[in-house]
């Protein structure tokens, strides 16, 4: 399945349903994410981000990661992290994740005149 950039969805979930496997087309997604974790990622520290007003996409590196509120993996080093919504104003920082630790980002997004 292909979905274009800047399309949104929303997926709504009533309690823990099983998914059947062969009701996908392919069934090497399932299989990759059964897969084990490589041992051999980096060292990743998580980064809780939240805004005000919530549901903003949350955009790292330039690559759209989710919406806020949300936690997310990353690596040791500099990010460039922006946040925006629909009818308020982006807001961005460049942040530096070191191991060990948890950062906590919380955005207040101006509203556009």
């Amino acid at each position: 399945m292909t979905i274009p950039k800047g399309t949104e969805i929303t997926a709504y979930v009533a309690g823990d349903t099983p998914l059947d496997p062969s009701k996908f087309k392919t069934s090497t997604l399932v299989e990759s994410v059964a897969s084990k974790p490589d041992v051999s990622a980096p060292n990743l520290s998580p980064i809780a981000i939240k805004s005000t007003p919530d549901g903003a996409e949350i955009t790292i590196d330039d690559k759209l990661v989710g919406t806020t509120p949300s936690t997310v993996q990353l690596t040791p080093g500099d990010h460039t992290i922006v946040i925006g919504k629909a009818g308020f104003k982006s807001w961005q920082r460049i942040i530096t994740v070191t191991t060990g630790g948890t950062i906590n980002l919380e955005a207040t997004l101006d509203k556009v005149p």
